[in-house]
C-alpha cells in the first residue's frame, strides 16, 4: 500500500519550482553567463557542449556540487538556453541571446503568479461563501419563525 504522504509527480514539480524561485534569480544567472560570453572569446564559435557546461558551471557554483538544487537550477537554466544544434553561431551572439531570453519572465515566476492568483481568488470567494451561508440560514430561521 502506498504512502499516503508520498508526493505526487506534480506536487514534486510544484515544489521543484518554489525551490528554484527560492533559491535565485534565473536572469541573473543567465546575465552573467552572457557576461562571460562576451568578456571571453566573443567572436569564437558557440556549442551545444559549451551551453550545457556553463548551465552545469553555474548552478553548481550557486548551489554547491552535485546537490539536489544545483540539478533543479541546472535544468531551469537549460530549458531558458536556446539549443545550438547545427547553427554556427558566436559567443558574443549567443549572449545576446541568453539577454533576450533573461528579459522574460521564467517558467518559475510565472507559477509563483498562478499561484498568488489562485489563492488571491480562493481567500476572494471565501466571504462570498459564508454571505451564502448566513443567508440560507437567515432564510431557515425566517421561514421557521413565520410558520
Amino acid at each position: 500500500m502506498p504512502d499516503p504522504t508520498d508526493l505526487s509527480q506534480p506536487d514534486e514539480a510544484l515544489r521543484q519550482t518554489r525551490a528554484i524561485e527560492e533559491a535565485g534569480d534565473l536572469r541573473q544567472l543567465l546575465n552573467r553567463i552572457a557576461d562571460r560570453l562576451v568578456e571571453n572569446l566573443p567572436d569564437a564559435a558557440m556549442r551545444d557542449v559549451n551551453r550545457l557546461a556553463y548551465a552545469r558551471d553555474y548552478a553548481e557554483n550557486e548551489h554547491g556540487r552535485s546537490t539536489d538544487m544545483a540539478r533543479a537550477v541546472e535544468r531551469a537554466l537549460l530549458r531558458q538556453m536556446p539549443r545550438i544544434d547545427d547553427r554556427t553561431i558566436t559567443r558574443g551572439e549567443y549572449a545576446l541571446l541568453l539577454r533576450a531570453r533573461a528579459g522574460r519572465t521564467t517558467r518559475a515566476e510565472r507559477v509563483a503568479a498562478l499561484q498568488r492568483e489562485a489563492a488571491e481568488a480562493y481567500t476572494g470567494a471565501r466571504p462570498r461563501e459564508d454571505q451564502a451561508l448566513a443567508a440560507v440560514v437567515c432564510a431557515r430561521i425566517d421561514g421557521n419563525a413565520s410558520a
